[in-house]
């Protein structure tokens, strides 16, 4: 097993640690992003194997990351704009104040 499975495993662990256990709005976006990373990298490290299917699941793994870099991007602009409006990046507390 190649230990690039490991290190993807870890980080999709982490992700999904910080995902449902963390208040904070960054700090489950940092999750998610997190996760994202390691998708892609599980489908760049099952590509190599010397066949024409590698660069496929590269160019895959590179519409991955790109695409989670954008899905990102737009969760920070909404973090921010949740800050602006509820005063606080709680989760929780986002929950309790409606309006």
């Amino acid at each position: 097993m190649n230990p690039l499975y490991l290190v993807s495993a870890l980080l999709i662990a982490v992700g999904l640690f910080g995902v449902l256990l963390k208040r904070n709005l960054f700090k489950v976006l940092f999750g998610i992003v997190l996760m994202a990373i390691g998708v892609a990298s599980v489908v760049v490290v099952a590509g190599p194997g010397g066949s024409p299917v590698d660069a496929v699941s590269q160019g895959i793994g590179l519409i991955a990351v790109v695409g989670g870099g954008s899905v990102a991007s737009l969760m920070v602009v909404t973090a921010v704009r949740l800050h602006e409006k509820y005063g606080t990046l709680d989760i929780r507390e986002m929950r309790r104040l409606k309006g």
